[in-house]
């Protein structure tokens, strides 16, 4: 009688190695479609502790003026910047927004970087939402700042800003634009109007859709 080897042992058959494959396709597929939007989702909340640094470092130069926050009749626009420059930051008074971001967001020791994830620096827009025609009466909503209907690409290439009174204009590449609204707060994702001067809201588009809104 046939005896059957004990020590002999079966191959994987073809139905198990496709099995396989196919559960190996499907893991590889999984990852290549989650990690851009893990990469968008890591960027995004680099953008967001960003914004929150500039409502610390506001919060930091009203401690150092009187409860002040920079004038609006000094700067409408900072293009984006990594160095200081030493003729604008002597020319630029304290109370304007250029000093800020020189003084605040860079540094002139320190010499932080203050870029977007991508590598490019931001730029700060900012508007007022003081006026009686600069909000709507009834939501408070402001008509200028909000990036709620910006794409993120309108926002990275500045196309929609207001580049007037840019010190850094031919220094600094414009772009990456937070936009600062004063006399206004956060309600979700826009700006509202909110009496007294000392009012800001900071906002910034996602990359994965929805706006960063802080305020102080």
């Amino acid at each position: 009688m046939f005896k059957q080897n004990k020590n002999f042992k079966h191959g994987f058959t073809i139905i198990e190695v496709v099995l396989v494959l196919a559960v190996a396709a499907m893991i590889f597929l999984m990852v290549f479609i989650a990690l851009p939007a893990m990469q968008i989702m890591q960027r995004d909340t680099a953008r967001a502790n960003d914004v929150n640094r500039i409502t610390t470092q506001l919060n930091s130069y009203q401690s150092n003026n009187n409860q002040k926050i920079p004038s609006m009749d000094k700067d409408a626009y900072v293009s984006g910047h990594t160095d200081v420059d030493n003729d604008v930051f002597k020319a630029a008074e304290r109370t304007s927004w250029a000093y800020f971001y020189d003084a605040y967001l860079i540094g002139t020791d320190t010499k932080q970087k203050f870029s977007d994830p991508d590598g490019q620096p931001y730029s700060l827009e900012i508007s007022s939402c003081k006026a009686a025609d600069s909000y709507d009466p009834e939501s408070k909503e402001c008509k200028n700042g909000q990036r709620t209907h910006y794409t993120f690409t309108q926002q990275s290439e500045g196309t929609e800003d207001n580049t007037s009174n840019d010190r850094y204009a031919s220094k600094g590449n414009a772009g990456h634009t937070v936009s600062i609204v004063v006399n206004s707060s956060c309600d979700g994702e826009t700006a509202v109007h909110s009496t007294g001067g000392n009012k800001v809201s900071v906002l910034y588009k996602r990359e994965g859709g929805g706006v960063i809104c802080r305020s102080i």
